[in-house]
Formats: structure tokens, C-alpha cells, sequence
């Protein structure tokens, strides 16, 4: 039974630049919404390939088709916190960094996990390298968990740390000065 989904065979397999840059290309501007659509219905997808492979391509949206994505922001948090995929877990991370985040609509849960996640040595650089930013994103709209942030990254000895989370923490610090 061929699947209904026009992507479904190609990001179930091995894919490369050219196939990303062919896609986000077909999924392009509101005429193709519901090719976006049928993209985004693959990150849910049980194959770990398949659904890496949806989460890579939108990694490669310009900033106008990006924002289609922003209505999505409450599915993908809730994606990224529960999926077992290191992968996609990092590029949808990815994908929530270039969101807006607004004061009126911060997940605690979200933040913990982020918190968490920036602080575990177990978990890949990328991921809490994203992890510091999106609770800054967070963060910096609340004076009081401005200060918490700021106490918890200082906590991260740079000594120790990886240069990528180093450099990430060097950023934030900035920021929050």
C-alpha cells in the first residue's frame, strides 16, 4: 500500500542537501500549505528516520516559511520534551530558538526542561547549547528568573564545560548583564 503522504517514501530513507533543498523549495510560500502540512504530519512519525529527516528539512525554511511553524510552537515543546530521538529532539529545538517567545504564553514545564537539560553532562553539546538559549528566551522576559538563570549558568564551571556550551554561557552571561 503506498502511503498517501507525498514525502513519506524519500525521508524514510537515507537523504542529503539536495533532497532538503528540493523539499523545503516544494514546500514553499502559502500556495503550498498543505505540502507543509503533509511535512509536519512526518515529524510525528514512528520511523525515527523519517521523522528526523521531516525535522531536518524544516530546519532549512527561510525565515518567511518559517514562521508557518509558529502556530505549531505549543506541539513542537511538547515534542521535543517527550520524543526518545536525540536527533530530532536537537532540531526541534532548533526550529523553537528562531520562535518568538512571549510572557503571557511561558510553559514552566518547558523552562525545566530546559534547565535541566543545559545542566546535564549526559546530554549532547547541541542540545544544551539550545537548551541555555531557550531558557534565556524565557528567562529574560522575568527579572527574578533572569537572576535564577544567571546564578545557575555562573554555576556551570567553564572550566569543565565543552567549548560550544563555554561559548554559549560566555553569550548568555552577556546578555543577562
Amino acid at each position: 500500500m503506498k502511503s498517501s503522504n507525498p514525502f513519506k517514501e524519500r525521508l524514510s530513507g537515507i537523504i542529503h542537501d539536495n533532497d532538503i533543498q528540493e523539499i523545503a523549495y516544494l514546500t514553499q510560500g502559502k500556495q503550498n500549505n498543505r505540502k507543509k502540512e503533509a511535512l509536519y504530519e512526518l515529524l510525528f512519525d514512528t520511523d525515527k528516520r523519517t521523522s528526523d529527516n521531516a525535522a531536518w528539512v524544516f530546519t532549512h525554511f527561510d525565515l518567511y516559511n518559517n514562521e508557518w511553524l509558529y502556530q505549531k510552537h505549543e506541539e513542537l515543546i511538547n515534542e521535543a520534551m517527550k520524543t526518545n530521538s536525540q536527533t530530532k529532539c536537537r532540531l526541534i529545538l532548533t526550529l523553537l530558538n528562531r520562535q518568538p517567545f512571549v510572557k503571557e504564553n511561558i510553559r514552566t514545564d518547558f523552562l525545566d526542561f530546559c534547565l535541566g537539560h543545559m545542566a546535564d553532562a549526559s546530554e549532547p553539546i547541541g542540545i544544551r547549547c539550545l537548551c541555555m538559549k531557550l531558557a534565556y528566551e524565557q528567562c529574560h522576559l522575568f527579572k527574578e528568573l533572569s537572576s535564577e538563570l544567571k546564578v545557575t549558568i555562573e554555576m556551570m564551571e567553564p572550566d569543565f564545560l565543552e567549548a560550544g556550551i563555554r561559548s554559549t554561557r560566555k553569550n548568555i552571561l552577556k546578555k543577562l548583564e
